[in-house]
Formats: C-alpha cells, sequence, structure tokens
C-alpha cells in the first residue's frame, strides 16, 4: 500500500483499508483488558500489584477510546453535511482547559514511561471559536503521538504564545524521541501515513490521528499544524495556529 492516499478517500476507500486495522488495534487491547481484570479479581495479585494493572488497563482503555473518537471524527470530515464546520456561535474552546483534559487521559500512560506533560503558561485564558470535543481531540492525539513515539525520562512541554506581528495564537507542542526527516514531516498529515521508524517500533499506529489534526484544524477551526524535527536534538516540536480572527481572551 502506498504511504498515503494521492486523493482525499471516500468513505469506502476508509472501510476497505482501515477498519481491519482498527478492530485489530481495538480489540486486541480489549482482550487483553478482559485477561487482566479476571486476574485482578482472582486475587492472584498482591494489593499494590492490582493497583498497576488497574492503571494499565486504564491507559489501553483510553488508547481504544482515542481510536474510537478518530473514527468517528473521520466519519463528520469525510461526510458531505460536515457538522463540524457549522459550529453554533456560542460553541467555544477555552485554552488552557482543554489541553488540560486531553493531557489527563494520557498522564498514566505517560508515567509508566516516566514521561512528564507540562504546559507552560496555565494562567492566561484563550477562547477558540470551535467545538470543544474537536480542539481537545487535536492534542489528544498529539499526546497519544508524545508517549508513544517519545524517549523515556523525557518531558512534553506545551507553550502557548501570541505572536506579535500578526496576531496569531501559536501553541507549540514538543518532545524528544522518534525522529523522521523534513521530506517525512511533508507527508505526515496525510491519510495513512506513519514515520518509517514509527512502523519499526513496538506501538500501534493507524495514520489517521495526525490526518484528524489537519482537518479539524484547516476545515473547522480555520487553523493550521505542521511539524518538525530537529535530529541532532531528537526533538520534535508540532506548531498549531489559531489566526487572530479565530481567538480572544478572556
Amino acid at each position: 500500500m502506498n504511504d498515503a492516499f494521492p486523493v482525499e478517500p471516500s468513505p469506502q476507500t476508509i472501510d476497505l483499508l482501515f477498519l481491519g486495522n482498527f478492530v485489530h488495534q481495538v480489540v486486541n487491547p480489549l482482550n487483553g483488558i478482559a485477561g487482566t481484570l479476571d486476574n485482578v479479581a482472582s486475587g492472584i495479585y498482591s494489593f499494590e500489584e492490582s493497583k498497576r494493572k488497574v492503571n494499565t488497563v486504564r491507559a489501553q482503555l483510553e488508547g481504544c477510546i482515542s481510536l474510537v473518537r478518530n473514527l468517528a471524527f473521520f466519519s463528520e470530515v469525510s461526510s458531505e453535511t460536515k457538522r463540524l464546520s457549522a459550529p453554533r456561535a456560542d460553541a467555544i474552546s477555552v485554552l488552557p482547559q482543554t489541553i488540560i483534559e486531553a493531557a489527563m487521559f494520557y498522564q498514566d500512560a505517560a508515567s509508566s514511561r516516566r514521561i512528564d506533560i507540562e504546559l507552560l503558561d496555565r494562567e492566561t485564558q484563550y477562547r477558540i471559536k470551535g467545538r470543544p470535543e474537536a480542539l481537545r481531540q487535536v492534542f489528544m492525539n498529539l499526546f497519544d503521538n508524545a508517549t508513544k513515539y517519545g524517549d523515556s525520562d523525557t518531558k512534553v512541554t506545551i507553550e502557548p504564545r501570541v505572536q506579535r506581528k500578526n496576531g496569531t495564537l501559536l501553541v507549540e507542542v514538543r518532545n524528544v524521541g522518534i525522529g523522521f526527516t523534513a521530506d517525512e514531516a511533508r507527508k505526515f498529515f496525510q491519510l495513512g501515513v506513519r514515520g518509517r521508524e514509527a512502523k519499526g517500533s513496538k506501538a500501534l499506529g493507524t495514520g489517521l490521528g495526525l490526518y484528524i489534526c489537519r482537518r479539524i484544524m484547516e476545515d473547522f477551526i480555520d487553523g493550521s499544524i505542521s511539524v518538525s524535527h530537529n535530529l541532532r536534538m531528537r526533538e520534535t516540536t508540532f506548531q498549531i495556529r489559531f489566526p487572530a480572527h479565530t481567538w480572544s481572551t478572556t
């Protein structure tokens, strides 16, 4: 299969190429969760070991939830009606609240690999035009990548700041981990693309998460998202841009 589709695929295409992958990545963890819970219920683990197992189960469930949400968002962005593209006038996402909510889903996964998620500015409030669950999914997908492909004993930092020149709100999400070239970076937001090092890792992936990020940012928030990687520092930086007309301060 090619690394990406040359044109936007139809829902029928996603059924053929991704449904099997989604089933595999959702059902396998659920089978493991069922087995773990059976063992916990049988009392074969100590209290502390049971707590660790339950935390692992929670992280696995959150991963499954994120996959299903991505599939739901794909259905929305692929439909002719595109319900997300016509948000209510009162549909507002508030940063940093949306970022904090997204990070909470990955605290256990991050802790298991000794990865800290740090928001550098928790005080300034930004109001973004758009559905909170859509923008939350953007950050959830980025945190999912950071905890799957990031190096252990590192930090994920999120830094929002306003660019004085054009009034754009820029949110940078940085982490240390698996690298990629500039050529790969240009393709990452196409459907079905995963980096070469990501494919070689043990972490599962569908090549759908970053595509959903791009579609939400461009089609529904009128913003943009890009990524770069410093090979020498092994640092990946996602830049999420909200033009001046899409946000305000509280």
